[in-house]
């Protein structure tokens, strides 16, 4: 069981510090994190100097991983904007002569959840230019399309009705935590058939709850999926750029 954190908290003086405390405290866990200077890599320009003097840091840990942040906007964004910014990603040790300042892989945002077969085409553009070469240390490819339909992940032939043999991590839902403790949810999300280290989770607006509440709701999404996130975080827009005060108590649930 891993973490898979949307870290697009801007990275001013310390605001990265509970990652990296989290990561040296607990070295058995293991983070792939998105970093996101732009909606994307900063297309034209490389990221300011603040995300520069950090992003190398992440690198001095052997336990993060780091992804670039891509939006595909459903496979409706022109697919040539989407390998530009996958090979700005790519160029960044080379543009700043710091072999340090690099992502592994790619999280592939706003990926479509219902197969069509010219999107599939699409998705594998995309993910070919990562896959390939090596340009990508990890090669390593995320999907997110917030929400995969439990009947595809309980169908036999889910890898031919969905883009899961594209990538790495496919995150099968990204929701609140009140819909995620329905039943008819919860239970859809526990009894698929896929390789749950194929899967991830990602909840936020969580209530706080006592650690052993919050060690119970991480065993349930263990239950769905390897790479799981949660916050507490409730503000539509906000989840993701700032830490939780759930973190710390999330990294030791995991490990």
């Amino acid at each position: 069981m891993s973490i898979l954190l949307p870290l697009y908290v801007y990275p001013s003086a310390g605001a990265w510090n509970p990652l990296y405390a989290a990561a040296k405290a607990h070295e058995d866990v293991q983070f792939t994190v998105v970093v996101n200077p732009c909606s994307g890599p900063c297309m034209g320009s490389l990221p300011d100097q603040v995300y520069m003097n950090e992003i190398p840091n992440l690198a001095n840990f052997s336990n993060i991983r780091t992804l670039g942040y891509v939006a595909t906007n459903y496979a409706n964004k022109d697919i040539e904007s989407v390998l530009s910014e996958i090979n700005t990603y790519a160029n960044w040790p080379k543009m700043t002569n710091n072999t340090k300042f690099r992502v592994e892989g790619i999280f592939l945002d706003e990926v479509p959840s219902t197969y069509v077969n010219y999107k599939y085409e699409y998705l594998k553009t995309a993910s070919e230019a990562v896959k390939n070469g090596s340009r990508f240390r990890d090669r390593f490819v995320v999907h997110n399309p917030g929400l995969v339909d439990p009947v595809i992940l309980n169908s036999k032939t889910y890898l031919q009705n969905s883009y899961m043999n594209l990538s790495d991590i496919t995150v099968i839902f990204e929701e609140t935590f009140e819909k995620f403790i329905q039943k008819d949810t919860m239970v859809a999300l526990q009894t698929h058939k896929v390789r749950k280290s194929k899967l991830a989770v990602i909840l936020h607006s969580i209530p706080q709850v006592a650690n052993r509440v919050l060690n119970f709701v991480v065993e349930q999404m263990e239950d769905a999926a390897d790479w799981v996130f949660l916050t507490d975080i409730n503000v539509k827009d906000e989840y993701y750029h700032s830490f939780s005060t759930l973190f710390d108590g999330l990294v030791r649930a995991v490990e």
